[in-house]
């Protein structure tokens, strides 16, 4: 080898983890570093903050910008049980994404004060008792300005979740999911359910169905979804999608949402059941990740109050990689949501684990 290209090379070694050239990235990751992020693997390391994306655990809402938060709900869902141990699994595989965007260099960390909650707290079993628990946690987000991101959980939770965000400034929706959730209460079954999630959000006036876009919506259950069309949802199918593209797709849904308020709301089962076994009604002809990454992505600049991602079922997914996905969609929403927090507010704001 050249002596000389040799001896450029070694200046550039070092013997820390990272050899970092952009200085702004280098001086957030020596920040948290210092304050006890690690970047290390889990598998490596005894993780010190074991909070989504190894954020700091907190119920003190004071200055807190974004919570993330669990809802481990197993109520309704038909075919398999499980979903409770979703945020778990979760933040287990979110500590190794982050803290860097790797596109848009976005640093969340850097710009808001990120919390994790913990798990909503059930005083009961039924599920309007759950319901409320849910709704009464995330109307104190609402009124103290906090954005969420939650994980969850069945698709339930989004119900009241949205009521709360939104009963007062009605929230446009971006929806993937193979089910759009607007039909009604099957014989037998809670009248808080998993499939009639965003009929009731609609009614409640907190979700605006002229501001909606579904994304993915397939298979048996496609001719029970008439509420969606006639309120005006845009439902876009899974078919579609393949056969145009996401692009369209995405363009579509920035006009559709415009510049209101928008919640945000993923069910594993959007995505195509060879990526995602670990949900509770897993269905073929899906969406790749990669679709789904990109619809989140296509959302910055929106003004986005909340976000979620539903029905990880983690007894069904024997490889973990349900989880792991759904970690990397999670840092995604989270990069969007800090953004829109910090437009929204006008300020930023750096968390600290010390």
């Amino acid at each position: 080898m050249d002596a000389e290209k040799l001896a450029y090379y070694r200046t550039l070694s070092s013997e820390n983890l990272t050899n970092i050239n952009d200085s702004e990235i280098a001086d957030f990751v020596g920040r948290i570093t210092s304050e006890g992020y690690s970047l290390e693997a889990d598998f490596f390391v005894h993780k010190k903050h074991n909070g989504f994306f190894q954020a700091p655990h907190t119920q003190d809402l004071d200055d807190v910008d974004i919570a993330c938060v669990g809802v481990p709900m197993d109520q309704s869902a038909p075919l398999r049980g499980g979903t409770r141990l979703g945020p778990r699994a979760a933040r287990k595989w979110s500590h190794i994404h982050g803290p860097v965007h790797e596109r848009f260099k976005t640093m969340p960390f850097d710009i808001c004060n990120i919390a994790d909650y913990g798990d909503v707290a059930f005083s009961a079993t039924g599920g309007k008792e759950r319901c409320d628990d849910i709704y009464t946690l995330y109307k104190e987000f609402y009124r103290r300005g906090i954005s969420t991101l939650s994980c969850g959980g069945e698709h339930t939770m989004t119900r009241p979740i949205t009521i709360a965000l939104g009963e007062d400034n009605p929230m446009g929706l971006v929806h993937i999911d193979a089910h759009a959730d607007t039909g009604g209460t099957p014989a037998g079954m809670d009248s808080y359910n998993d499939n009639s999630v965003f009929r009731e959000a609609v009614l409640a006036g907190a979700i605006d169905p002229e501001r909606t876009i579904q994304i993915g919506i397939r298979n048996r259950a496609w001719f029970i979804w008439d509420f969606s069309h006639a309120t005006g949802m845009r439902v876009v199918s899974a078919d579609e999608v393949h056969e145009n593209g996401i692009a369209p797709v995405i363009e579509e849904m920035k006009q559709i949402i415009g510049d209101g308020p928008v919640y945000l709301s993923i069910d594993t089962d959007g995505i195509d059941a060879v990526h995602m076994p670990g949900t509770t009604l897993p269905e073929p002809f899906g969406l790749h990740p990669l679709q789904v990454r990109d619809v989140i992505r296509g959302m910055r600049g929106m003004d986005i109050r909340g976000a979620d991602i539903a029905e990880l079922n983690p007894p069904h997914d024997p490889t973990e990689m349900s989880a792991n996905i759904v970690a990397a969609l999670m840092f995604e929403m989270l990069c969007v949501l800090s953004e829109a927090h910090a437009a929204r507010t006008g300020r930023t704001r750096k968390t600290h684990w010390n």
